[in-house]
């Protein structure tokens, strides 16, 4: 079955079955080939997907990464940038949960999963820290 959509004022045919096709749905975005433009790309291939899947989830978690070392290095005594350090964590587990899961081996996950974990741990150990230093700091500012 097919239906027309209008996007951006532009009139196209979609096939409505391929919404509904297992598989890696590889984005929005229109990709040319061959002077053809091609929109909704989807792969079936288990071992292409992984392969593809793991790529984009690598450089997802490179970024993720580069900016915990920008939020941990930066000087917050509010624990500010921690926290933020922490939503971001669990955004990336979120994304990779609901999105990109079926499409990665069961070791894949697990090996990023006790990562997450470890950053994650980390960084609540620097808040207990810094919430017993503010604890100490207010508890001699009342004892004077």
């Amino acid at each position: 079955m097919y239906k027309i959509i209008n996007i951006k004022n532009k009139y196209k045919l979609v096939d409505e079955s391929l919404e509904k096709v297992e598989g890696f749905h590889f984005g929005k975005k229109a990709y040319k080939v061959n002077g053809i433009e091609i929109e909704n790309l989807i792969i079936y291939s288990k071992k292409l997907t992984h392969n593809i899947v793991r790529k984009q989830v690598d450089k997802k978690y490179k970024k993720l990464i580069a900016l915990l070392m920008e939020l941990l290095v930066s000087d917050d005594d509010s624990g500010d940038n921690l926290r933020e350090a922490l939503n971001q964590i669990e955004k990336f587990r979120q994304i990779i949960k609901n999105k990109y899961r079926a499409h990665l081996k069961k070791k894949d996950l697990e090996l990023m999963s006790k990562k997450l974990k470890i950053l994650k741990s980390d960084i609540d150990k620097k808040i207990d820290i810094l919430e017993n230093e503010k604890k100490e700091t207010i508890s001699k500012g009342t004892h004077r």
